[in-house]
Protein backbone atom coordinates (compact mmCIF):
# COMPACT_ATOMS: atom_id res chain seq x y z
CA UNK A 1 0.00 0.00 0.00
CA UNK A 2 1.15 3.52 -0.80
CA UNK A 3 0.08 6.86 1.29
CA UNK A 4 -1.19 9.63 -0.51
CA UNK A 5 1.62 11.24 -1.44
CA UNK A 6 3.84 8.42 -2.06
CA UNK A 7 1.01 6.59 -5.06
CA UNK A 8 0.76 10.71 -6.28
CA UNK A 9 4.90 10.28 -6.96
CA UNK A 10 4.52 7.16 -8.57
CA UNK A 11 1.24 7.77 -10.80
CA UNK A 12 2.98 11.08 -11.64
CA UNK A 13 -0.37 13.19 -10.59
CA UNK A 14 -0.90 15.56 -7.83
CA UNK A 15 -1.90 14.88 -4.12
CA UNK A 16 -4.54 17.45 -4.85
CA UNK A 17 -6.02 15.75 -7.54
CA UNK A 18 -6.16 11.80 -5.80
CA UNK A 19 -8.60 13.55 -3.16
CA UNK A 20 -10.62 15.10 -5.40
CA UNK A 21 -11.32 11.99 -7.11
CA UNK A 22 -11.58 10.28 -3.36
CA UNK A 23 -14.08 13.66 -2.37
CA UNK A 24 -16.18 12.36 -5.61
CA UNK A 25 -16.30 9.02 -5.61
CA UNK A 26 -14.57 8.36 -8.63
CA UNK A 27 -10.94 7.20 -6.94
CA UNK A 28 -11.42 5.91 -3.42
CA UNK A 29 -8.39 4.80 -1.52
CA UNK A 30 -7.48 1.13 -1.39
CA UNK A 31 -7.77 1.24 2.58
CA UNK A 32 -8.44 3.89 5.02
CA UNK A 33 -6.67 3.48 8.24
CA UNK A 34 -9.61 3.74 10.82
CA UNK A 35 -7.89 5.22 14.13
CA UNK A 36 -5.84 7.93 12.05
CA UNK A 37 -7.99 8.29 9.22
CA UNK A 38 -4.98 7.87 6.93
CA UNK A 39 -5.99 6.75 3.05
CA UNK A 40 -3.79 4.73 1.18
CA UNK A 41 -3.62 3.47 -2.35
CA UNK A 42 -2.71 0.29 -4.12
CA UNK A 43 -0.74 0.02 -7.31
CA UNK A 44 -3.69 -2.11 -8.81
CA UNK A 45 -5.45 1.07 -8.87
CA UNK A 46 -2.97 2.22 -10.83
CA UNK A 47 -4.75 1.00 -14.23
CA UNK A 48 -8.08 2.58 -12.89
CA UNK A 49 -6.16 6.16 -12.81
CA UNK A 50 -4.90 5.78 -15.94
CA UNK A 51 -8.41 4.91 -17.62
CA UNK A 52 -9.58 8.17 -15.66
CA UNK A 53 -6.79 10.53 -16.74
CA UNK A 54 -7.17 8.89 -20.56
CA UNK A 55 -11.02 9.35 -20.65
CA UNK A 56 -10.41 13.64 -19.22
CA UNK A 57 -8.01 13.74 -22.29
CA UNK A 58 -10.44 12.14 -24.83
CA UNK A 59 -12.72 15.22 -23.31
CA UNK A 60 -15.55 12.95 -21.25
CA UNK A 61 -17.15 14.56 -18.36
CA UNK A 62 -16.39 13.24 -14.63
CA UNK A 63 -19.73 12.51 -14.51
CA UNK A 64 -18.94 9.83 -18.10
CA UNK A 65 -15.58 9.44 -17.01
CA UNK A 66 -17.33 8.16 -13.30
CA UNK A 67 -20.01 5.89 -15.76
CA UNK A 68 -17.46 4.34 -17.54
CA UNK A 69 -15.46 3.60 -15.39
CA UNK A 70 -18.23 1.64 -13.43
CA UNK A 71 -19.45 -0.49 -16.75
CA UNK A 72 -15.43 -1.48 -16.75
CA UNK A 73 -14.63 -0.25 -20.62
CA UNK A 74 -12.41 -2.74 -22.06
CA UNK A 75 -8.63 -2.00 -22.92
CA UNK A 76 -9.47 -2.39 -26.48
CA UNK A 77 -12.21 0.07 -26.73
CA UNK A 78 -10.08 1.90 -24.67
CA UNK A 79 -7.39 1.83 -27.25
CA UNK A 80 -9.39 2.48 -30.08
CA UNK A 81 -10.57 5.42 -28.27
CA UNK A 82 -7.26 7.06 -27.39
CA UNK A 83 -5.88 6.41 -31.15
CA UNK A 84 -8.77 8.16 -32.74
CA UNK A 85 -8.06 11.22 -30.19
CA UNK A 86 -4.28 11.30 -30.57
CA UNK A 87 -4.73 10.73 -34.75
CA UNK A 88 -7.28 14.41 -34.05
CA UNK A 89 -4.50 16.39 -32.14
CA UNK A 90 -1.93 15.50 -34.28
CA UNK A 91 -4.22 16.99 -37.31
CA UNK A 92 -5.12 19.78 -35.44
CA UNK A 93 -1.26 20.22 -34.59
CA UNK A 94 -0.40 20.08 -38.20
CA UNK A 95 -2.92 22.42 -38.99
CA UNK A 96 -2.27 24.98 -36.46
CA UNK A 97 1.54 24.35 -37.72
CA UNK A 98 0.59 25.21 -41.22
CA UNK A 99 -1.67 28.38 -39.93
CA UNK A 100 1.89 29.64 -38.11
CA UNK A 101 3.35 29.27 -41.05
CA UNK A 102 0.98 31.37 -43.47
CA UNK A 103 0.97 33.92 -40.98
CA UNK A 104 4.82 34.44 -40.68
CA UNK A 105 5.18 34.49 -44.22
CA UNK A 106 2.71 36.85 -44.31
CA UNK A 107 4.39 39.02 -41.90
CA UNK A 108 7.78 38.43 -43.31
CA UNK A 109 6.11 39.93 -46.61
CA UNK A 110 4.49 43.15 -44.73
CA UNK A 111 8.01 43.68 -43.07
CA UNK A 112 9.58 43.74 -46.67
CA UNK A 113 7.11 45.39 -48.40
CA UNK A 114 9.49 48.32 -49.12
CA UNK A 115 12.55 46.51 -49.91
CA UNK A 116 14.54 47.58 -53.17
CA UNK A 117 13.48 45.70 -56.33
CA UNK A 118 15.98 43.18 -57.48
CA UNK A 119 14.27 41.60 -60.17
CA UNK A 120 16.00 40.24 -63.27
CA UNK A 121 14.88 39.10 -66.84
CA UNK A 122 15.74 36.24 -68.44
CA UNK A 123 15.06 34.34 -71.45
CA UNK A 124 14.96 30.40 -71.58
CA UNK A 125 15.38 27.69 -74.59
CA UNK A 126 13.27 24.42 -74.29
CA UNK A 127 14.93 22.45 -71.32
CA UNK A 128 14.94 18.44 -70.33
CA UNK A 129 13.89 17.39 -67.25
CA UNK A 130 13.01 14.81 -65.01
CA UNK A 131 9.70 15.62 -62.96
CA UNK A 132 6.85 13.82 -61.07
CA UNK A 133 3.13 15.17 -60.74
CA UNK A 134 1.91 14.80 -56.79
CA UNK A 135 -0.49 16.68 -54.34
CA UNK A 136 1.68 18.12 -51.71
CA UNK A 137 0.25 18.27 -47.98
CA UNK A 138 2.23 21.89 -47.65
CA UNK A 139 5.42 23.39 -48.72
CA UNK A 140 7.35 21.43 -46.47
CA UNK A 141 6.37 18.56 -48.21
CA UNK A 142 7.37 19.83 -51.67
CA UNK A 143 10.79 20.62 -50.55
CA UNK A 144 10.99 17.47 -48.84
CA UNK A 145 10.66 15.84 -52.29
CA UNK A 146 12.92 17.40 -53.94
CA UNK A 147 15.91 16.95 -51.30
CA UNK A 148 14.53 13.08 -51.42
CA UNK A 149 14.85 13.93 -56.01
CA UNK A 150 18.27 15.18 -55.46
CA UNK A 151 19.68 12.27 -53.11
CA UNK A 152 18.09 9.67 -55.23
CA UNK A 153 19.73 10.66 -58.67
CA UNK A 154 23.81 10.50 -58.92
CA UNK A 155 26.08 13.96 -58.09
CA UNK A 156 27.11 15.12 -61.62
CA UNK A 157 26.79 17.73 -63.68
CA UNK A 158 24.23 15.97 -65.57
CA UNK A 159 21.19 16.70 -63.23
CA UNK A 160 20.99 20.55 -62.39
CA UNK A 161 18.83 22.61 -60.04
CA UNK A 162 15.37 21.78 -58.69
CA UNK A 163 12.23 23.47 -59.47
CA UNK A 164 8.09 23.22 -58.94
CA UNK A 165 5.58 24.27 -60.96
CA UNK A 166 1.93 25.03 -59.43
CA UNK A 167 -0.50 23.38 -61.48
CA UNK A 168 -3.49 25.11 -60.39
CA UNK A 169 -5.03 28.38 -60.86
CA UNK A 170 -7.03 28.27 -57.45
CA UNK A 171 -3.95 29.45 -55.68
CA UNK A 172 -3.95 27.01 -51.84
CA UNK A 173 -0.95 26.27 -48.67
CA UNK A 174 -1.98 22.55 -48.65
CA UNK A 175 -2.85 19.72 -50.76
CA UNK A 176 -1.09 21.46 -53.97
CA UNK A 177 -1.04 19.88 -57.00
CA UNK A 178 2.76 20.44 -58.16
CA UNK A 179 5.39 19.17 -60.71
CA UNK A 180 8.44 18.79 -58.69
CA UNK A 181 12.04 17.87 -60.80
CA UNK A 182 14.85 18.59 -61.61
CA UNK A 183 16.89 20.19 -64.91
CA UNK A 184 19.03 17.38 -66.86
CA UNK A 185 21.30 17.00 -69.36
CA UNK A 186 20.23 14.64 -71.52
CA UNK A 187 18.32 13.98 -74.99
CA UNK A 188 16.53 11.26 -72.87
CA UNK A 189 15.90 9.70 -69.29
CA UNK A 190 14.63 6.40 -68.19
CA UNK A 191 11.85 6.94 -65.65
CA UNK A 192 13.63 6.88 -61.82
CA UNK A 193 11.82 5.98 -58.86
CA UNK A 194 11.94 7.98 -55.48
CA UNK A 195 9.21 5.60 -54.07
CA UNK A 196 6.47 2.98 -54.64
CA UNK A 197 4.28 5.79 -55.49
CA UNK A 198 6.35 8.52 -57.07
CA UNK A 199 8.39 8.26 -60.05
CA UNK A 200 10.12 11.00 -62.10
CA UNK A 201 10.06 10.77 -66.18
CA UNK A 202 11.62 12.76 -68.71
CA UNK A 203 9.71 15.51 -70.34
CA UNK A 204 10.67 19.32 -71.62
CA UNK A 205 9.67 22.62 -70.54
CA UNK A 206 8.64 25.03 -73.36
CA UNK A 207 11.03 27.66 -73.97
CA UNK A 208 10.13 31.61 -72.71
CA UNK A 209 10.88 34.30 -74.45
CA UNK A 210 10.63 36.82 -71.27
CA UNK A 211 10.81 35.60 -67.19
CA UNK A 212 10.76 38.11 -64.63
CA UNK A 213 12.48 36.29 -62.06
CA UNK A 214 13.60 37.16 -57.83
CA UNK A 215 15.81 35.71 -55.38
CA UNK A 216 15.17 34.72 -52.24
CA UNK A 217 17.28 33.40 -48.96
CA UNK A 218 15.71 31.62 -46.11
CA UNK A 219 13.09 29.38 -45.61
CA UNK A 220 10.30 28.87 -47.45
CA UNK A 221 8.09 31.58 -45.59
CA UNK A 222 9.37 33.93 -47.19
CA UNK A 223 9.41 33.09 -50.64
CA UNK A 224 6.18 35.63 -50.86
CA UNK A 225 9.10 38.90 -50.83
CA UNK A 226 9.92 37.41 -54.22
CA UNK A 227 6.10 37.17 -55.78
CA UNK A 228 5.89 40.68 -54.47
CA UNK A 229 8.88 41.86 -55.52
CA UNK A 230 7.86 40.64 -59.05
CA UNK A 231 4.61 42.16 -58.90
CA UNK A 232 5.64 45.43 -58.45
CA UNK A 233 8.48 45.11 -61.20
CA UNK A 234 5.62 44.12 -63.66
CA UNK A 235 3.06 47.09 -62.83
CA UNK A 236 6.10 49.56 -62.33
CA UNK A 237 7.80 48.34 -65.64
CA UNK A 238 4.36 47.87 -68.03
CA UNK A 239 4.00 44.09 -67.85
CA UNK A 240 2.18 41.57 -67.09
CA UNK A 241 2.45 37.88 -66.03
CA UNK A 242 1.67 34.57 -68.12
CA UNK A 243 0.08 31.38 -66.56
CA UNK A 244 2.09 29.53 -63.60
CA UNK A 245 5.00 30.50 -61.91
CA UNK A 246 8.00 28.23 -60.98
CA UNK A 247 9.97 28.29 -58.45
CA UNK A 248 13.70 27.21 -58.89
CA UNK A 249 15.78 25.52 -56.07
CA UNK A 250 19.51 27.48 -56.25
CA UNK A 251 20.65 25.91 -53.28
CA UNK A 252 18.90 23.35 -51.17
CA UNK A 253 18.86 23.97 -47.50
CA UNK A 254 21.26 22.38 -45.03
CA UNK A 255 20.60 23.64 -41.53
CA UNK A 256 17.67 22.49 -39.77
CA UNK A 257 15.73 25.82 -39.86
CA UNK A 258 16.50 26.46 -44.07
CA UNK A 259 18.02 29.70 -43.74
CA UNK A 260 20.02 28.83 -46.27
CA UNK A 261 17.58 27.71 -48.69
CA UNK A 262 17.71 30.03 -51.75
CA UNK A 263 15.12 30.19 -54.63
CA UNK A 264 14.42 31.80 -57.41
CA UNK A 265 11.26 33.15 -58.34
CA UNK A 266 10.34 33.29 -62.18
CA UNK A 267 7.50 34.34 -63.79
CA UNK A 268 6.95 34.66 -67.30
CA UNK A 269 5.97 38.07 -68.85
CA UNK A 270 4.54 39.78 -71.63
CA UNK A 271 4.13 43.59 -72.38
CA UNK A 272 0.96 44.64 -71.01
CA UNK A 273 -1.97 46.22 -73.31
CA UNK A 274 -1.69 50.46 -73.38
CA UNK A 275 -4.51 51.20 -71.27
CA UNK A 276 -7.45 53.46 -73.15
Amino acid sequence: MFTVGEFSKIAQVSKRLLRYYDEIGLLPPARIDEPTGRRFYSAGQMPTLNRILALKDLGFSLEEIQQLVQDGVSSDDMESMLLLKKTEIEHLIQSELERIHRIESRLYAIQNADRPLNVVMKQTTMQPVLSTRLVAQSFQTALDTMIALRARLPENKRYGLCFCICQEENVSVCDMDLEIGCFVEAHEHAPVALSKQIKLHYRYLPAVEHIATSVVTGPLERILVGYAQIGKWAELNGYRTLGMPREVTLQLPKTADASDLITEVQFAVERAPAER
